[in-house]
Parts: C-alpha cells; structure tokens; sequence
C-alpha cells in the first residue's frame, strides 16, 4: 500500500514541476528517520495524541521539507502508516529514476579509484546506457583488482577473483 503514497506523491511532484525538489527533500526525511528509529514509534503511539506527533513532524521537517512533504508525513501519520516510509521514499526514488532517466550503479573495486578513473569510468557506463549514472563506490579489497559493477539488474563482473574463478573451472573440467 506505500507503494501507492510514494506513486501520489510523484504524480504531485509532476503536477508541479517539483520532482527533483521532492526527492532530494525525501533524502534529509530518510536520514532523518534513519538516524533516529524511535521516532517511528513515537509517531506510531497511540498514547500521544494525534495533534501532538503531527505538529512534531511540523516542527521537524518544515524547516527542510517543502510543504507537501511534510503533509505527506502526516498523512502517513494519520493513516497509521508511517512504519511505512522508507517504502513510500523507495517507491518515489525509482519513478524519480525513470523519469529522469537515471542508472544506479555500485561499482566495486579492490582499491580506491582517483578521480579520473571514476570520471572515465561514468562516461563508458553512461555510453553503454545511453543516459546519466549515479555512481556509490565500495572498496572491497578481497576482489584482488578489477571491478565489479551492478547497474539496472546486471552485473558486469571483471573482477581479478572472478577471472581466477573462471581458470579454477576451466581446469577442473579438462
């Protein structure tokens, strides 16, 4: 059912023209509730009072939220859904992402990458796809080099260990 929240709040978000606004809006909200897990209870607790946790969330999030952001806060409240959340902001990211044409991809490697490997590296991903990548790099020193990349589903594995892997296979079935 948070599916459909995060699906309205996109469709809101379109109406407007605010759909880069929303989802970075939606990104201090996660950390928010990320860093502090408690307050799903709070504003789950039936034994404070509805007015009382819906000018907390007010309170917390009008400062960095745009309006409909954090009426959408209360209405999860209001709703008893706001153990919810994460999957209406899951449900926001990916129409984000479509709509804008944007890949995920974690790319993995057994060492730091400079910039200008990260930068080359961007440039043939998104000339594979065709549109623009985001990028979370992850350090993983038991790939013993090469890189591992998962992006839209694939996984391109040009991993040192993956190659050795592969040896290990060829030499067992000769």
């Amino acid at each position: 059912m948070n599916k459909e929240y995060g699906t309205a709040l996109f469709s809101l978000a379109l109406e407007g023209g605010l759909e880069r606004e929303y989802a970075e809006a939606l990104e201090k909200v996660e950390a928010v509730f990320s860093e502090n897990p408690d307050y799903f209870d709070f504003l789950a607790s039936p034994g404070i009072p509805m007015s009382e946790r819906l000018e907390a969330i007010r309170q917390a999030f009008s400062p960095v939220a745009p309006e409909h952001i954090v009426s959408f806060l209360q209405l999860l409240c209001e709703s008893n859904r706001i153990g919810g959340l994460f999957a209406s902001i899951d449900a926001y990211k990916k129409l984000f992402d479509a709509w804008g044409q944007v890949s995920k991809a974690r790319i993995v490697s057994a060492v730091s990458l400079t910039q200008s490997e990260k930068d080359m590296l961007i440039k043939k991903l998104e000339g594979i796809c065709g549109h623009a990548v985001e990028p979370e790099y992850t350090v993983e020193p038991s790939l013993l080099g090469g890189l591992l990349i998962e992006m839209d589903g694939k996984v391109m594995d040009g991993s040192l260990r993956h190659r050795l892997r592969d040896i290990k296979d060829v030499m067992h079935y000769e």
